[in-house]
């Protein structure tokens, strides 16, 4: 069955993360995406592990079933060609350095003078306007700009897995079909864009806000951090003698405990559930069992509760304790590595995981589309294009000769894998 994309021309000029990994969702859903790539290629082909010349774990998991035109952009030549190629395109998905589109010719008015149906999604760092709009940026730069990387007496914490890209990623994707929905009502195309700072205020959304009558407080605090570091007091030191930093107190049923052989999350978010918990520990807990108890020192209380739920926890294994819990309805689980979970039967029983062969590297096991169509299902496509390897596809397509193309290759101006 054809995808809900079928038919769908997307040209993607996407490096890293955000931009390909949106044009991962629209080929899995059976669009034809071309991924316009310099001579050397996506700069991720060669981030982590390098399985072969061009092909790196961090490429892999965000570029499958996509075509490779490897094409060398400072030549006259072919900025022309990849004009023809983007304006015939129903979305580009861009990802240029500030500036960058518009040295090329590849920014939104002109192609768009040219298909006024056409979709121009770009993905920026700080948005399109404001005094780092041509700053350039990454996950772990917008992590500190957030505050997603958290202060710490040991310095501010950076959260391992970019999520600030895939989220910008993700709203791309809802943002492009936004799009296309109304271009099919409409028939008129536009631009939109997806910054990696609105990303990363989406993530943060739980406590990204202002009450102005509990929260007046962030003006005092914001002013007291700006005095703190002028002076130069460290992060340790501003840590310890600011209430509103120090370390917040973790809930006595909720979080992440030790147990007998390793650890349970555990996540009873509601009074019924935390009495439930309670029972199964055989605690009592005075908050629970009189909703009018206010504790003389509430943090004191809370801290003393949480050691006692830890203390209970590691009398038995996580397998006992999951057991337990999910007799009485309370979501409890295993906390597993991430080595653990691509063996995981309800991943493979659910299609979340998919086995792969590539010419390249071989076989692999990676993450299935995010989202599950009754009637239009998406489908993994292929693996991930070997560099160049629809370079001449895509350019007999624009209706180059083959005899210009052989020219080009020779100058060095595209770049063509050896056919299959």
């Amino acid at each position: 069955m054809p995808g809900p994309y079928a038919g769908l021309k997307v040209v993607e000029f996407g490096r890293f993360i955000a931009a390909p990994y949106c044009g991962q969702l629209f080929a899995d859903g059976g669009a034809d995406v071309i991924k316009v790539e310099p001579i050397a290629g996506d700069d991720a082909r060669y981030n982590g592990t390098r399985l072969s010349p061009t092909e790196a774990r961090q490429y892999l998991n965000k570029n499958r079933g996509k075509r490779s035109i490897s094409l060398d952009l400072s030549k006259n030549e072919v900025r022309q060609i990849v004009v023809d190629l983007a304006s015939q395109a129903d979305v580009v998905l861009a990802n240029f350095r500030p500036g960058q589109a518009e040295q090329l010719n590849l920014h939104y008015a002109h192609l768009a003078s040219l298909n006024p149906r056409l979709i121009y999604a770009e993905n920026t760092a700080f948005g399109k306007k404001g005094p780092k709009a041509d700053d350039a940026g990454m996950d772990i730069l917008l992590q500190g700009y957030t505050g997603i990387a958290a202060p710490t007496l040991e310095g501010p914490r950076m959260n391992a897995d970019p999520i600030i890209d895939y989220t910008a990623a993700l709203l791309l994707a809802w943002g492009v079909a936004t799009a296309l929905y109304h271009r099919e009502r409409s028939g008129v195309g536009q631009q939109l864009d997806v910054s990696l700072l609105q990303a990363a205020l989406v993530i943060q959304n739980n406590s990204v806000n202002h009450v102005d009558q509990v929260d007046e407080w962030r003006h005092e605090f914001v002013d007291y951090l700006q005095a703190a570091f002028g002076e130069g007091r460290t992060l340790a030191e501003v840590l310890a003698h600011h209430e509103q930093v120090k370390p917040p107190i973790r809930p006595p049923y909720y979080g992440l405990f030790p147990t007998r052989d390793g650890f349970l999350a555990l996540a009873a978010g509601s009074v019924g559930l935390r009495v439930k918990v309670a029972a199964i520990l055989g605690l009592e807990d005075p908050g629970l069992a009189d909703p009018d108890f206010q504790p003389d020192d509430a943090e004191s209380y809370a801290r003393s509760m949480r050691d006692r739920v830890v203390q209970a926890l590691r009398g038995e294994s996580t397998a006992v304790w999951q057991q337990r819990f999910a007799e009485q309805g309370v979501p409890a689980g295993p906390v597993n590595f991430r080595e653990q979970i691509l063996d995981d039967l309800q991943c493979w029983e659910n299609d979340y995981l998919v086995r792969l062969e590539h010419e390249e590297v071989g076989g692999m096991t990676v993450v299935a589309p995010p989202v599950k169509f009754a009637v239009t299902p998406l489908a993994v496509q292929g693996p991930t294009p070997v560099l160049g390897r629809h370079s001449r596809e895509i350019l007999r397509e624009l209706g180059v000769s083959s005899s210009r193309i052989d020219a080009m290759l020779a100058a060095g101006s595209i770049r063509a894998a050896e056919p299959l």
